[in-house]
């Protein structure tokens, strides 16, 4: 398996492949769709079997309208509400724990929401699908913005959720990466997406000690760019913005 991170994430197996999330929009005329994952996935000349769209908030759905134009053929999978202006485009199935599929040897999995999840959640966060991809000796955890809550339910459940990659829940809200839950998934890199100078604080300096009191690499997007992960080196992680460092690139403190 092959994991890019940026906006949006990119698994690729050897033969198939997977968005996970299409990152924002930005206004009416740009988003991460256009801008980002359209002109990779053309670059790559990579066709995408499934979008899967963790939650409605429309810093993870913001790109999703350029990439369901631009892949006809591509499944969506969504926990977003019935009725929504995507559906218009692709009609969704709705992400549920449980579901479960193979491609080259690679599982994916399915840890939440649960199916009774839809009928109570108060905030589309809780809702976020959380897939675990897996070899047979190397897994990442892509957890959209689950919190505590959702965290210890998952625990409660007995979940699967060890990872050598964790995509840290909810660009590191200090409501998300428990102690409990870092400590059963206990990855050795992760990932968070959040943007340079972002008005929420992310990554949150406790949780980022939290991470760092594990010895947990924990790589952000404005320090690292676009991350690639594969199963077959887990210990590495690629880094766009040194590999490819440009002159106009911000040096970032």
């Amino acid at each position: 398996a092959d994991i890019g991170q940026g906006n949006a994430v990119l698994v690729r197996t050897a033969g198939h492949a997977l968005v996970y999330d299409a990152g924002p929009r930005f206004s009416r005329e740009s988003d991460a769709g256009h801008r980002v994952l359209v002109p990779l996935l053309r670059a790559l000349g990579e066709r995408v079997d499934t979008v899967l769209l963790s939650h409605r908030d429309s810093d993870h759905v913001g790109g999703a309208q350029a990439v369901l134009a631009m892949q006809p053929q591509a499944a969506l999978i969504s926990s977003m509400e019935e009725g929504h202006p995507l559906h218009a485009l692709r009609q969704p199935s709705r992400c549920v724990a449980g579901m479960r599929w193979q491609w080259d040897g690679v599982d994916f999995e399915m840890l939440h929401p649960m199916p009774g999840d839809y009928d109570g959640a108060a905030k589309s966060n809780a809702l976020s699908c959380v897939l675990r991809v897996s070899t047979p000796r190397q897994a990442a955890l892509l957890v959209g913005d689950i919190e505590a809550e959702q965290e210890a339910s998952l625990l409660q459940r007995g979940a699967v959720l060890k990872a050598d990659l964790l995509l840290v829940p909810h660009h590191g809200s200090k409501t998300s990466s428990s102690e409990r839950f870092l400590q059963a998934v206990a990855p050795r890199i992760a990932l968070v997406q959040s943007g340079y100078r972002n008005r929420f604080g992310h990554p949150a300096p406790s949780v980022v000690a939290r991470y760092d009191a594990r010895g947990i690499r924990l790589v952000d997007s404005p320090h690292c760019g676009a991350a690639t992960w594969r199963s077959a080196q887990p210990e590495q992680l690629q880094c766009q913005r040194e590999s490819n460092r440009r002159y106009w690139h911000h040096l970032v403190p």
